[in-house]
């Protein structure tokens, strides 16, 4: 299910919501302006059946990685608990063999494509467990989606972007956000960049020709 960050301020940790080790690898990849247009998580309850595998894009998308996701677990992660799996190279169209399993049940955080294919295998603990998704692009992909923030929390959202280059896509409420409310229904992480648009035939599967004999 669905459960965002808290967005009181201090437990807004700047490691957590800016992780400069993150971001700078991601400079890297994406270019120096960034932007997080997701800021949410997940949390898996006891259940006996696995989640099938699947991509967490389903529009038309560039064929280049145009987004990234910083998941941070709040968890340990092992078979017993139900962590998370991800496919390596699956945004690639590869195949299984390529499936890699991390035998750690303990990591920092991960960064992966959102392409990427992933899936919740079965939880046997009743335990919770939470996983936190930041979503970052860059800032001339221009997504629409914006993470809902209390105003009060600009501030240290600015402080961010000065100390790791990291900005928030932010609609900021004048009060307190309620992040047992938020969900993912209205995420939108397509481009409008007019330049890149004009290509977006060229982001379908291509088709097999049609036999005229």
């Amino acid at each position: 299910m669905d459960q965002a960050p808290p967005t009181m301020l201090d437990l807004m940790f700047e490691d957590v919501w800016a992780n400069r080790i993150a971001v700078s690898i991601l400079q890297s990849l994406l270019g120096p302006n960034l932007m997080c247009h997701y800021a949410n998580g997940n949390t898996a309850l006891k259940v006996k059946g696995r989640q099938p595998v699947h991509s967490d894009i389903d529009k038309p998308h560039p064929l280049f990685p145009f987004a990234y996701a910083i998941n941070i677990p709040l968890s340990d992660m092992n078979v017993q608990n139900g962590s998370t799996e991800l496919w390596p190279g699956s945004h690639r169209e590869s195949n299984i063999v390529q499936h890699v399993t991390l035998a750690d049940d303990e990591f920092g955080l991960a960064i992966k494509p959102a392409l990427v294919e992933n899936a919740v295998v079965p939880r046997r603990q009743s335990n919770r467990l939470i996983m936190l998704a930041f979503v970052i692009q860059p800032r001339w992909f221009q997504a629409p989606s914006k993470v809902k923030l209390p105003l009060k929390s600009k501030a240290l959202v600015d402080s961010w972007k000065a100390n790791s280059g990291l900005e928030y896509a932010a609609q900021w409420v004048d009060g307190d956000v309620d992040h047992k409310k938020l969900n993912s229904d209205d995420v939108d992480f397509s481009t409008r960049n007019s330049k890149l648009l004009e290509l977006e035939p060229l982001m379908y599967p291509a088709t097999e020709p049609t036999s005229t004999s």
